[in-house]
């Protein structure tokens, strides 16, 4: 389930740039796993401006 998420990520984070200019969206990028956790942060892209919050614990890794 774990690889599916990451996967998932790294989908998004190659969608997002070429999508940007089209549309407004928000997508989850993979941080880091540390020991048992997988971090993550919440981006944003506006107005073709891609922002980004801090990474965050959302499961395990």
């Amino acid at each position: 389930m774990n690889a599916v998420r990451k996967l998932g990520d790294k989908v998004l984070e190659r969608l997002a740039p070429s999508t940007s200019a089209q549309a407004d969206t928000s997508y989850y990028k993979f941080c880091y796993c540390s020991g048992p956790y997988y971090y993550r942060k919440l981006c944003h892209v506006v107005g073709g401006i891609s922002s980004c919050g801090a990474c965050y614990r959302s499961g395990e890794c």
